[in-house]
């Protein structure tokens, strides 16, 4: 007896998977709304691409929301919500946490991770590709913490880890 031959899903199934997926994204659910909110999914659009792409993950593990931390200036809109780019392992579901590297914007980002005095997600390590996350989370790979973490919003107002020296 022949066997079934397992086919990929077909691009409506795709697409239907991928916009259920982004419907937790305000960015997403307004895009249609004017043309600065199409703008800006557009932009949550192309930092999940990248995203996926540099950590080798599918593009629907990869969400990009609006940071309730960590604001942008613009020259025309002032401050507008930074991006906060959650990736789900789509084999384990272990959700990670990422911020742009604004000393590299569109080429790497931050991980975010607990604070060790507040417990606040803050920066803790620079991602550009796959092996830096492997460098973190190796025992004895890489040395914590970044200097971005001391001075993040994210950290609670009693946070004993941002009164201590760590230059």
């Amino acid at each position: 007896m022949d066997q079934p031959v397992a086919t990929k899903p077909g691009l409506a199934e795709r697409a239907v998977r991928a916009a259920r997926t982004q419907r937790v994204c305000q960015s997403f659910q307004r895009r249609h709304d004017s043309p600065e909110q199409w703008n800006r999914w557009t932009r949550h659009a192309r930092v999940a691409r990248t995203a996926a792409a540099a950590l080798q993950v599918p593009l629907d593990a990869v969400t990009v929301l609006d940071d309730p931390f960590r604001p942008y200036n613009t020259r025309d809109a002032g401050q507008v919500p930074g991006d906060l780019i959650v990736v789900t392992d789509p084999d384990t579901q272990d959700r990670w946490a990422f911020i742009p590297d604004l000393s590299a914007p569109g080429e790497a980002w931050l991980l975010l991770d607990r604070c060790p005095g507040c417990n606040g997600e803050v920066p803790v390590a620079r991602i550009a590709i796959l092996a830096d996350l492997g460098d973190y989370l190796e025992p004895g790979g890489y040395v914590w913490p970044i200097g971005d973490a001391r001075h993040d919003p994210a950290h609670q107002h009693d946070c004993t880890f941002t009164a201590r020296d760590h230059d």
